[in-house]
């Protein structure tokens, strides 16, 4: 097939995500409401992974680091800020709650790979005070996350929102450390597709571990615990050809936050005609 022989663009990729993420999203906000096929569950297991390979490729090729992380946290206020509203006055109809916000993932995938990397060269230059604070930057979101989380009960509720919407923290955006590490995985993996592909395998198979308890039934395996399946990404990650393609960066900032909330009024819809 001659695409497999091009490759795919950073273009096609992200077309592709977006493409099976609204398959799983679909599910997520008409689930209950109207039958929907199991698999399309399993499709959408296969955007993330994606989106965050893109994002760590963005790190290598953008111009500006700061200008590309900076987007990304407006655009993680601006989703939590949108999803507070659905939810409180607009609750999902199902039952669920509007919790997704990979921009705040994505966010601290550049956080962690950016300041890490300021950390080894200052150390490595003997800049130990430079060293220091960068280290600490990388640290206070992790312990930022603690604190939060114990404090969770004797906050007020008007303080827990404002933390949740200005502050990702690495132990509750959305895919947790897991996905933040992925990110970072796949950055040390650059340009090199045998130790990409090498990498996430063996990341696979830990998400394998650690979410199906090792209960190997089908219906375990295919329709509660299948995140594992975001190893049918790897094909199209391995076709990546390091190559842009045409530009869609406003489209996915827009179609991101805009289909969810489309679904969420179609679900009021179909079942307002109950």
């Amino acid at each position: 097939m001659d695409f497999i022989k091009k490759g795919l663009t950073g273009f096609d990729l992200k077309l592709l995500a977006l493409i099976f993420m609204t398959f799983d999203h679909i599910q997520q906000m008409l689930i209950g409401i109207i039958p929907i096929p199991f698999w399309f569950g399993i499709i959408g297991r296969i955007s993330a992974p994606i989106f965050i390979f893109m994002v760590a490729e963005g790190m290598y090729h953008t111009r500006n680091r700061m200008k590309y992380m900076s987007r990304l946290y407006i655009a993680s206020i601006g989703m939590a800020l949108l999803n507070n509203l659905a939810n409180t006055y607009f609750p999902m109809p199902n039952g669920g709650m509007i919790i997704n916000n990979i921009f705040a993932t994505m966010f601290l995938i550049t956080f962690f790979i950016h300041f890490g990397e300021k950390t080894i060269v200052a150390f490595k230059e003997h800049k130990l005070g430079q060293g220091l604070l960068n280290l600490l930057a990388i640290l206070t979101p992790i312990l930022a996350s603690f604190i939060v989380l114990m404090s969770m009960e004797t906050l007020p509720l008007w303080v827990l929102r404002i933390v949740l919407v200005a502050i990702p923290l690495p132990l509750l955006v959305e895919g947790g450390i897991l996905w933040i590490a992925l990110g970072i995985g796949f950055y040390l993996c650059h340009n090199n597709k045998k130790h990409m592909g090498l990498f996430y395998t063996v990341f696979c198979i830990i998400t394998f571990y650690l979410t199906t308890g090792m209960i190997l039934s089908v219906e375990n395996l295919f329709y509660i615990n299948y995140q594992w399946l975001m190893i049918l990404a790897l094909p199209f990650l391995l076709l990546y050809n390091g190559q842009k393609g045409k530009g869609m960066r406003s489209f996915f900032y827009i179609y991101y936050p805009a289909h969810l909330y489309i679904l969420l009024g179609v679900a009021y819809l179909i079942n307002g005609f109950k």
